[in-house]
């Protein structure tokens, strides 16, 4: 009866593997979906506000981690996860505000940049090539100084007279 019990008891443990625990489901499916790691850095952690999921160890990231994760194996979009989890949490998710106010005052500002820029050589230009056009060449000046010349020698001789 012992030697029966034995046996089976032996044979169960062989006979059929037990199922594989949470761990080592999660080892195995442990690889970054793509785009997770970008996700993660930029949402806080919404139990302190403090670190971005990527970094912080508390049980609510490492479930926002996870349900990331197993989102994006399933083929969502990366912004619409984003954008789902910003709508349960608040805005305050996310760890950069989003760009759009601050990205049309920066290119509001980089075009106001470039044509300043613009403005300045076109400025400096004209100043060159009317300096250029009001410069006399070196015949012509040296002509004018001829007659100013004598007309002040002519003047000045008939001063001492």
């Amino acid at each position: 009866m012992l030697a029966v019990a034995v046996a089976g008891v032996a044979l169960s443990g062989r006979a059929e593997p037990s199922p594989p625990s949470q761990a080592a489901a999660e080892l195995v499916d442990s690889t970054p979906a793509p785009g997770e790691r970008a996700l993660a850095a930029r949402l806080l952690a919404p139990c302190c506000w403090d670190q971005t999921l990527d970094v912080h160890e508390s049980e609510v990231a490492r479930d926002l981690r996870r349900e990331i994760h197993a989102r994006l194996r399933r083929g969502e979009v990366a912004d619409a996860i984003e954008q789902d989890l910003v709508a349960r949490y608040g805005e305050r998710l996310r760890a950069a505000p989003s760009s759009g106010t601050l990205g049309k005052v920066a290119l509001g500002l980089m075009l106001g940049i470039a044509v300043t820029f613009l403005g300045i050589f076109a400025l400096l230009r004209s100043w060159r090539s009317s300096a250029a056009r009001a410069a006399p060449s070196g015949g012509a000046m040296a002509a004018a100084r001829d007659e100013y010349d004598e007309r002040l020698d002519h003047e000045l001789r008939e001063r001492d007279a």
